[in-house]
């Protein structure tokens, strides 16, 4: 016959389930792996049959970034959005005050979340707020389909995995507003050297040119003339190549779209561009696409196939034909913003390279 675990063993376990998901937080790790394994480890550590991991989206809505469950256990899928209202519902408590709370039936519930949670066999539920910046962000919740309810207090065994991952949300914040600074400050140099040296070339070009018409046609001083306004040309070119790479205005205006396209039509290999999505996206994750398929094609020798595929929450880039070098900055803009961004060698010498980068909700 099986004993049960003694205290020490279980505070054992419990000390080991938060370490399983600090060492996740502490090594940057996307966040949606962050939110599947802490919803996982504290649903197997209070025998739950499901954890997830919800967001706010107002007074009584919520969205699901991430969702574990037991074999065979119904579950609310990620990115769904449920409703959820009325004192008898443990979300609502925990939103208003800010509190783990419990909720052991929900035989008697109103609205969207009680009716699927019936519907699924769960019995009772809990939750602990995940607080960012001082506010509530959203919930780490678990629940049962075992008749009896979890045991008095053991809600607030959430709370410590509720801090890790709003910590985990904190690191992917201050990340992402370093990102962000980077992205003004090159989009703030981009429109001073449009706007300050590149007109001042562009005016000295136009000078040599007049006095280039004005020489007499063969002479030294047309000669000096013609090879001053070459180099003013070329320095214009560059210092428009320069601009771009810090950040092209056609990505500001009008979006990845266009800006993939003028980025392939000036790329020194042929592109094709199998599929870009067509809707904007914010400024920070179309820079960071842009700049993994810049960088990606940098390298390239040969032609290079490049996919951007919008799955909602989240877009998948591809990148094949490229050498896959120097891709160290855009791996760093990617893991960031909660992404990740890996290498494939093929045979040939070619790469493959896939990033997954989130998309802000």
């Amino acid at each position: 016959m099986a004993m049960a675990a003694g205290p020490e063993v279980e505070r054992a376990e419990e000390l080991a389930a938060q370490h399983r998901v600090a060492l996740l937080v502490a090594r940057a790790a996307p966040l949606d792996t962050v939110f599947h394994t802490a919803g996982e480890q504290v649903a197997m550590l209070l025998g739950a049959a499901a954890g997830a991991v919800l967001r706010f989206l107002g007074e009584e809505r919520a969205v699901v970034l991430s969702s574990w469950r037991e074999a065979g256990t119904r579950g609310l899928p990620v990115n769904a959005e449920v409703d959820f209202e009325g004192p008898q519902s443990a979300l609502v408590r925990v939103r208003t005050t800010r509190r783990p709370a419990r909720l052991d039936s929900f035989e008697y519930g109103r609205g969207e979340l009680p009716l699927y949670m019936r519907a699924s066999g769960v019995r009772g539920a809990l939750a602990a707020p995940v607080l960012v910046d001082g506010e509530v962000w959203g919930a780490l919740a678990v629940s049962s389909i075992r008749e009896e309810p979890f045991p008095p207090g053991t809600e607030e065994r959430l709370t410590p995995f509720a801090e890790l991952v709003a910590q985990a949300v904190n690191n992917s914040d201050a990340r992402r507003r370093l990102v962000q600074a980077a992205d003004e400050s090159r989009r703030r140099l981009e429109r001073e050297l449009h706007e300050g040296a590149q007109q001042n070339l562009l005016a000295l070009a136009l000078k040599l040119r007049l006095a280039h018409e004005r020489a007499e046609e063969g002479s030294l001083l047309a000669q000096l003339l013609a090879a001053a306004l070459t180099d003013a040309n070329e320095a214009t070119a560059a210092l428009d190549d320069l601009g771009r790479s810090l950040h092209p205005a056609v990505l500001a205006e009008r979006g990845l779209a266009p800006a993939l396209q003028a980025l392939a039509a000036r790329a020194s290999v042929p592109v094709q561009l199998r599929e870009v999505p067509a809707r904007r996206f914010h400024d920070t994750t179309e820079a960071t696409i842009y700049s993994v398929v810049a960088d990606g094609l940098r390298s390239a020798t040969g032609e290079v196939e490049v996919s951007i595929a919008d799955r909602g929450d989240r877009l998948h880039v591809e990148l094949r034909g490229c050498a896959g070098k120097d891709l160290d900055d855009a791996a760093d803009r990617v893991a960031a913003l909660g992404g990740h961004l890996e290498i494939d060698r093929l045979p040939t010498g070619e790469a493959v390279v896939r990033s997954t980068v989130p998309v802000e909700r």
